[in-house]
């Protein structure tokens, strides 16, 4: 004699369901992530290529000597702001165009308001204050804040 079990069949087991998207809303959906992940892609790309002068700044700054400060900052402003705006600027309108382009004012105290003069005279300096200096400078080229450039035309020839 048969077990009764023995004349089940097996159970039918469905196709599993496809993970491709039915309807052409999502198709929708993911063109326009697509599009703003492009989007954002080129944005920091962009961002990455105008903070090329910050990251080499800060590459000299590690190796300069102290009394080459106030001529590195002066070389970064000159890249991000127009000539005629930084190139002329010494003495206290140097000193308040550093602390005017970022969120604190970095050499208001000293020894960093005497960043010019180490320059010309090089007074000995304690390491404290040349940490302070360096520290001050590299703040500065971190945060400063340039001026927005209206972009240019693309003129093809």
């Amino acid at each position: 004699m048969r077990a009764p079990l023995d004349s089940l069949h097996n159970f039918y087991q469905p196709p599993p369901p496809s993970w491709r998207p039915q309807t052409i809303g999502w198709y929708a959906v993911f063109g326009i992530i697509a599009l703003l992940l492009l989007w954002l892609a080129v944005r920091l790309l962009r961002r990455w290529r105008e903070n090329r002068y910050r990251r080499e700044a800060l590459s000299e700054l590690a190796t300069v000597d102290v009394t080459q400060l106030s001529a590195l900052l002066k070389r970064t402003a000159l890249s991000a702001w127009p000539r005629e705006e930084v190139a002329a600027l010494s003495g206290p309108a140097w000193l308040r165009f550093l602390d005017g382009t970022v969120h604190a004012p970095l050499f208001e105290n000293a020894p960093e308001n005497c960043i010019e003069e180490i320059a010309f005279s090089a007074p000995p300096l304690s390491s404290e204050d040349e940490v302070a200096l360096r520290n001050a400078a590299g703040a500065w080229i971190k945060h400063h804040k340039p001026p927005r450039q209206p972009r240019r035309p693309h003129v093809s020839t």
